[in-house]
């Protein structure tokens, strides 16, 4: 079966921090996100090397923000 990471939609993201609360191993994180110069509103933060790929932020976000993709094949 192929692992999975979450993908977030950032624009979208409304900062409630329901995907970081949900998190079982706590990897992610709110933090301002540099984008375009500028500092944005906190979003989720992903530890990429702590994600066990169970899909519970996804299923938990409110705003449907977290996609959940399949890594790529090394």
């Amino acid at each position: 079966m192929a692992r999975k990471h979450p993908v977030f939609s950032y624009e979208n993201c409304v900062s409630c921090g329901i995907c970081a609360q949900a998190c079982p191993v706590s990897c992610l994180a709110m933090t301002n996100i540099r984008k375009q110069g500028k500092y944005k509103k906190p979003c989720p933060e992903m530890a990429e090397d702590t994600c066990i790929g169970c899909s519970i932020c996804a299923k938990e976000c409110p705003m449907d923000v977290i996609t959940m993709v399949e890594d790529a094949v090394s």
